[in-house]
């Protein structure tokens, strides 16, 4: 039985202000969450709640 794949969380500075986060899930089209201010909030969105909101949302969490 294989394991269940996971969902690869990265932060990307797109400028100073401008941060995104690339969720990557082997075998579907790559997303990017948008409207993040700093390398801070993105970790604070891959470690919290919306993250987890965000995987619900998206059909890859219960």
């Amino acid at each position: 039985m294989m394991a269940k794949a996971k969902v690869d969380f990265r932060p990307v500075r797109i400028s100073e202000d401008d941060w995104q986060i690339l969720a990557a899930y082997p075998g579907h089209e790559d997303r990017h969450i948008t409207g993040l201010k700093s390398r801070d909030d993105c970790y604070d969105w891959i470690n919290g709640d919306r993250k987890i909101d965000w995987l619900r949302s998206q059909g890859y969490a219960k």
